[in-house]
């Protein structure tokens, strides 16, 4: 078994990485590269670069970057490990178990033979459906929830026939082993007697499908005529090696097609629902499975959208469940917006009563999720006549509001403006000053420790002073184009003078990677990297450093060190400046004092345009 090192550059040369985005991406040769259009933006001239040489990609307008592990995590929206795990299994390469994911298999081996049968059960059961006469009360109940054929095929819905037995005996029919359909789920420990039963009984099978679209658990729906025996209408799978409810939705593997360019999801309850809902042309929809929204569906979602529409029933159990919900993307700094159909219909009904068209008319409509808040606890309420009953409700909204993370300073757009807007709202609404709603929203973030969490939308890493990410990266693009001036550099300067955390990142790899005796050139620091932002800039660095034509090497060398050293003395000033400000006012302090600011003054002048 290759080391994860050793893995990670099989995989990176058993996968081309023009076939890769080729599949998904039409691609035509231009010079030395390959180009097309970006599937992360509205593209209409080929912005996507692809270099089969360095095997890396680039798109100049979205200013993102990488290798095959970075394209996969981007439109996959999964993390590099599941990259890594989803790229080896195209290049036949095997890779050591992930022993920091709870409950992971023993080996890739095994969650193999899982896959392999689940997808076996996905075809027995859709084969019942569509070809068994047995088969006929799913059918029947299916065209009555107005599914065809065709959405039957494309989202292998099947069926479990009433027996007991019924895929047990499929299973010795077809050599699947008894122990590895009860590790899926699929068979059921009898508690009194020995032996197993079938868990799906008279049921019309959904299979549930994680975002590489392999089965890995199913929702089963009791058909109406046996539901006098099944008290339950829907049963899923119980939790597997394979599936976790709050880490899978129904219908993902379809919709996150849908929201490369327009990054909304649309949510709704039921399986049906999303079925119809794509069969009406509404390729973004997704369904719960049967369980509540958790903080985990929230992170799977956002990694495919920007937006979430929640399409709840209209009854009271439906408007309870949404104020829930909403605190969860709140605390998340996610927009979310809330639907409820007329009428009290769910999805499936009102697709088929008025049409795909008048869906996404319902959808143009929906309501911001805190607007949808403030409109139910402000329903029939007269602030200024019932004040138990208005600050009842304004607590009500500021709990919510407290449960998002302190915007700092630096944070601009939508979240700040939307965050004052609804400030001023409820100051004008309820009559309370505005600065009390913000003192109130602090009291309840202290108690609930909310306040010490912060989030930046403007910025990923905190500011370095004026000018120093340009020097960060040019010491950075030294190291790499130049090896073998790296000792020097090096020498002169330390990891924690760069200010930008991503180029300390790769200074800090070159260092550890030139103390092993490697050289530290591009290609070499990407296998290190998991970060798709670092992927990005280094691809963006290598770049640059192929379309530079340097006249004089050694003097922009020299440049770059004399800018960090004189950074370095510059704080080393400022702080010492600092000390005998508050030391005190002797006539020694005040001669060292003038002869510090003499210095930093010189040096100002004589500085660097892009120094700081």
């Amino acid at each position: 078994m290759p080391s994860p090192l050793e893995a990670k550059d099989l995989v990176r040369q058993g996968v081309d990485i023009v076939e890769l985005i080729g599949a998904s991406v039409q691609l035509r040769r231009q010079g030395r590269h390959f180009v097309g259009l970006c599937p992360w933006h509205d593209d209409t001239r080929p912005s996507l670069q692809v270099n089969p040489d360095r095997q890396t990609f680039r798109c100049w307008v979205c200013d993102i970057g990488g290798d095959v592990f970075t394209f996969v995590m981007r439109t996959e929206g999964v993390e590099f490990r599941e990259a890594l795990e989803m790229l080896a299994e195209r290049a036949g390469v095997a890779l050591e178990p992930d022993r920091r994911a709870a409950g992971a298999p023993d080996s890739a081996t095994e969650k193999r033979v899982l896959l392999r049968t689940m997808a076996w059960a996905e075809s027995v059961y859709h084969s019942m459906l569509a070809d068994d006469p047995a088969g006929a009360p799913a059918r029947r109940y299916l065209a009555g929830r107005g599914i065809s054929d065709q959405s039957i095929r494309l989202f292998r819905i099947g069926y479990a026939p009433d027996q007991w037995d019924w895929l047990l005996k499929r299973a010795r029919r077809d050599t699947i082993e008894l122990p590895t359909l009860e590790r899926v789920g699929l068979v059921v420990r009898r508690q009194d007697a020995a032996g197993h039963y079938d868990r799906f009984r008279g049921r019309v099978m959904f299979p549930i499908r994680d975002v590489q679209s392999r089965p890995v658990a199913f929702g089963g729906r009791i058909l109406p005529e046996n539901a006098h025996r099944e008290p339950a209408k829907y049963i899923n799978s119980p939790e597997t090696t394979l599936f976790s409810k709050s880490k899978h939705v129904y219908g993902l593997d379809k919709a996150k097609e849908a929201c490369v360019k327009e990054r909304i999801l649309v949510v709704v309850e039921g399986y049906t629902d999303c079925v119809v809902a794509h069969q009406s042309g509404l390729r973004n929809v997704v369904a719960l499975l049967g369980t509540a929204l958790t903080e985990r569906h929230v992170h799977l979602l956002r990694r495919y959208a920007d937006r979430v529409i929640l399409t709840l029933d209209g009854d009271e159990a439906g408007q309870k469940r949404a104020g829930e919900i909403l605190e969860l993307f709140v605390a998340m700094q996610m927009d979310l917006r809330i639907l409820t159909l007329p009428e009290k219909l769910d999805p499936c009904d009102f697709l088929r009563a008025h049409g795909g068209e008048a869906f996404v008319g319902q959808l143009a409509d929906a309501q911001d999720a805190l607007e949808h808040k403030f409109r139910m606890v402000t329903q029939g309420l007269d602030p200024a006549a019932g004040t138990h009953q208005a600050n009842a409700a304004l607590e009500q909204i500021l709990a919510i509001l407290a449960k998002a993370p302190r915007l700092a300073s630096t944070t601009v757009g939508s979240a700040r403006l939307r965050q004052e807007q609804m400030l001023a709202r409820l100051a004008r609404w309820f009559l309370v000053p505005e600065d009390q709603i913000r003192r109130r929203i602090r009291e309840l973030r202290r108690a609930s420790g909310t306040a010490i969490r912060r989030v930046s939308v403007a910025v990923d890493e905190p500011t370095p002073p004026p000018g120093a990410n340009l020097w960060d990266r040019e010491l950075v693009e030294l190291v790499l184009s130049h090896p073998e001036w790296s000792p020097q550099i090096f020498e002169k300067v330390a990891p924690d003078e760069l200010a930008s955390q991503r180029c300390r990142w790769i200074y800090q790899c070159c260092r550890e990677l030139a103390g092993r005796g490697i050289t530290p050139d591009v290609n070499r620091v990407l296998r290190e990297s998991e970060d798709p932002a670092i992927t990005t800039l280094l691809v963006d660095i290598d770049e640059q450093v192929q379309a530079k034509q340097e006249s004089d090497h050694r003097l922009r060398l020299e440049q770059t060190l004399s800018s960090f050293r004189r950074r370095k003395e510059d704080a080393h000033n400022r702080k010492t400046i600092a000390a005998l400000r508050a030391a005190g006012d002797g006539s020694e302090e005040n001669d060292t004092l003038d002869a510090l600011f003499a210095t930093l003054k010189t040096r100002h002048r004589k500085s660097d345009p892009t120094d700081g």
